[in-house]
């Protein structure tokens, strides 16, 4: 058994397990959520995108010079997924004059969950430490993504949902994998996506800023030292 497909199935238990309420899916203190919240945005700034800054370098040499701004596309894509979330976040909430959707809240950590098993089955490093990394860190996203879900929606729902995004996204990176340029768009939302919603899930709720620094920066330590 590959060390992506054991991140992948770890990602999963954890998204059941945080969501449902006979296991750990009671509410979680302020500072743990903050803290978890902390080590997946210094993962994304420190990690996410200066590897989608290498991989547009990448794209842009093999396509020959003739994709002259791929680091500005690759980019675009970070604000598209940064604008995503906030539309989503204004239908859920009925801004705008919008009619509310609660469960419209599903939709954005459903897809980052998608990306999340899709960028495992892809990852073609033989390390367990970046893979280790990754896991603990975006991981961990997406068990707050499927932790906040179950006590918001009062279900364990969202838990088996972004469960069943993770397996889908593997099993699709396995049968199929995209060209480069896919595949560092799909970094790129993933990055956009994870971003602003640790804003608005830790910080607009006001909970622990501090934590959420201590996170961050114990995150940005180890990817300095293993780096």
């Amino acid at each position: 058994m590959s060390a992506t497909l054991i991140a992948a199935i770890a990602i999963a238990a954890a998204c059941i397990a945080v969501a449902e309420p006979r296991l750990l899916g009671r509410a979680w203190p302020g500072t743990i959520i903050s803290a978890c919240a902390g080590i997946g945005l210094g993962y994304v700034v420190v990690h996410l995108l200066p590897e989608i800054a290498q991989g547009a370098e990448t794209i842009r040499l093999r396509l020959d010079g003739q994709l002259p701004y791929a680091e500005i596309h690759a980019y675009l894509l970070v604000l598209v997924g940064i604008i995503g979330t906030l539309a989503l976040r204004a239908y859920e909430k009925g801004l705008h004059g919008m009619a509310p959707h609660p469960r419209v809240r599903i939709i954005q950590p459903a897809l980052s969950a998608l990306i999340v098993g899709y960028l495992l089955a892809v990852r073609d490093s033989t390390e367990i430490g970046p893979i280790a990394i990754f896991t603990l860190a975006i991981g961990l996203h997406v068990a707050i993504n499927a932790h906040t879900l179950a006590t918001k929606l009062g279900s364990p729902q969202g838990g088996l949902v972004l469960a069943g995004a993770i397996a889908a996204g593997y099993g699709i990176g396995f049968l199929y994998e995209a060209p480069p340029v896919v595949v560092a768009g799909f970094i790129a939302l993933l990055a956009g996506g994870v971003m602003t919603r640790v804003i608005h899930e830790v910080l607009d709720e006001e909970r622990h800023f501090l934590a959420l620094c201590i996170g961050a920066a114990v995150e940005t330590a180890l990817l300095v030292v293993i780096a």
